[in-house]
């Protein structure tokens, strides 16, 4: 174990867009984390060695919450959830300097600089850092990755090294997402959470594959922001293809495919969950209650109304009429 811990005890917390953190007072005798819908309790049985101290930037996105800062020494017990229930998630913890230690699923693991491990939000297990370690940590939804990294399971509690290009790119990404406003549109920010999936993604295939993948580079990355710029005004089109992709781009359509593969997901896939964000999004918008829900599948990109339906389910295990049910009786 690391010098000079400071013991993290989990218990459910107020649901909140983002989290906060409470410095010891009278009214409040022991620091707190609030990390989405987790509160921690900080306790520190030497204070005095290693007070309670945190330089952070983290903001909390639709199925994704993003965190970049020195940690403070901590034990961080990830929650059992027969005690503390946790949304079914993955973390993808990345030390960025320092160095860390981690245990979940009877595996140990000390994470290096540039190292990465991947754990659950659901299983025991442990995560301590000292004060001088930096962290950059993404917490997804499981289901998500689980799409685009085959036989996820087996990746979990193995340190991943970092490449120096690779790591830029999360940074730059997990940047993004913190810099992103709490105004920005919903498929806006979907489409913000879909792109770290699907880098996360590369980033650990691309990792077990080293002689036969390469990070993408500056070029190609930006050739596919520039794709995906014109996906997100375009989901509407029934026609948006890799065809019409790669002609407004001046390219070959095969090039278009080449490029989501490379992140880990096809095109009709990276469509298809594009699409069913927003139809997600708009029936959750209460000025569009009374609008059929035909039309919001059309706006969507969706031609087939059953298809729509039987896809939307798959993907948030509820019937879009249910989903726009429950949220007119939450209001």
């Amino acid at each position: 174990m690391l010098a000079g811990l400071i013991l993290v005890t989990s218990r459910p917390g107020p649901e909140t867009p983002d989290s906060s953190i409470a410095a010891a007072s009278e009214n409040l005798p022991t620091p707190q984390l609030q990390f989405g819908h987790l509160t921690f309790n900080v306790e520190s049985p030497h204070p005095a060695v290693s007070p309670f101290s945190t330089d952070t930037a983290l903001h909390r996105l639709p199925g994704a919450i993003v965190f970049i800062g020195t940690g403070f020494p901590a034990n961080n017990r990830m929650p059992d959830v027969a005690i503390a229930p946790s949304p079914d998630a993955v973390v993808f913890a990345v030390v960025l300097k320092g160095r860390a230690r981690a245990s979940q699923h009877g595996r140990e693991e000390i994470i290096e600089q540039d190292h990465a491990v991947l754990m659950t939000t659901r299983d025991a297990g442990w995560h301590t850092s000292s004060r001088e370690t930096q962290h950059m940590i993404v917490q997804i939804d499981r289901a998500a990755l689980a799409i685009k990294v085959p036989n996820l399971s087996t990746w979990f509690m193995r340190a991943l090294f970092l490449e120096t290009q690779t790591l830029r790119l999360l940074m730059a990404h997990c940047q993004e997402a913190i810099d992103l406003d709490e105004s920005a549109p919903t498929h806006l920010q979907h489409h913000v959470v879909a792109d770290l999936c699907s880098l996360i993604a590369f980033l650990i295939i691309g990792w077990d594959n080293r002689s036969e993948a390469s990070p993408p580079s500056s070029t190609r990355m930006l050739r596919l922001q520039a794709i995906k710029a014109a996906i997100e005004t375009g989901l509407g089109n029934h026609g948006l293809s890799a065809d019409t992709l790669a002609a407004a781009q001046k390219i070959s359509p095969d090039y278009v495919r080449k490029l989501f593969r490379e992140h880990g997901l096809s095109l009709s896939e990276y469509l298809l969950e594009r699409r069913l964000a927003l139809a997600h999004a708009l029936l959750l918008d209460p000025l569009r209650a009374d609008e059929r829900i035909g039309k919001i599948a059309d706006e969507a990109g969706f031609n087939d109304l059953s298809y729509f339906n039987r896809t939307f389910r798959r993907r948030y295990a509820t019937s879009p009429s249910d989903l726009r049910r429950e949220r007119k009786s939450s209001t």
